[in-house]
């Protein structure tokens, strides 16, 4: 149950939302249910797929193996690792992040994961091409490696605030 504590509020105060909408402008709350359920339609195909990668993700990868490679043993190998990894993957977040925490719940350092959600939805080796068309060639580089050293100072804050409160 209290896995599913936040969801509840969020949506307990979303539907508190809607009721208030509804009472007072009756057309615009009911705008608002025919706008979320086209979003929800909308977005339906991408949450089976995010659902299906993490279902396949969970079947093929060990979690014994995830602990040993990325757990907290792993230290820095783990961290550079997951950061080149996630920089050629371009993953957005909303199917990044559900990974991170299989990742997480497997064994992985909370470092090596927020190294792994910064790196796989900011920094992206695939787009530097296109980048480099508009941007010229300075410019795209700095970003991959700003983002990539930022990812990793992430998950070193990250890992370090995680043990504090162990």
């Amino acid at each position: 149950m209290q896995d599913y504590l936040f969801a509840i509020v969020i949506n307990g105060i979303i539907f508190a939302a809607w009721l208030f909408l509804l009472f007072k402008d009756r057309r615009r709350g009911m705008e608002a249910v025919k706008i979320g359920c086209r979003t929800i339609i909308a977005m339906l195909p991408l949450i089976l797929i995010i659902i299906g990668a993490i279902g396949l993700f969970s079947a093929f990868i060990d979690p014994n193996n995830i602990a040993n490679s990325f757990g907290e043993q792993s230290g820095w190998r783990g961290f550079f690792i997951v950061a080149l990894v996630s920089s050629f993957l371009q993953i957005p977040g909303i199917i990044a992040f559900p990974i991170a925490a299989t990742l997480y719940h497997n064994g992985a350092a909370a470092g090596v994961v927020a190294v792994f959600a910064c790196a796989s939805t900011m920094a992206s080796i695939f787009t530097l091409p296109l980048e480099m068309k508009f941007l010229g060639k300075r410019l795209p580089f700095l970003r991959l490696g700003l983002t990539f050293v930022l990812s990793l100072v992430v998950g070193v804050l990250t890992g370090a605030v995680f043990n504090l409160f162990k």
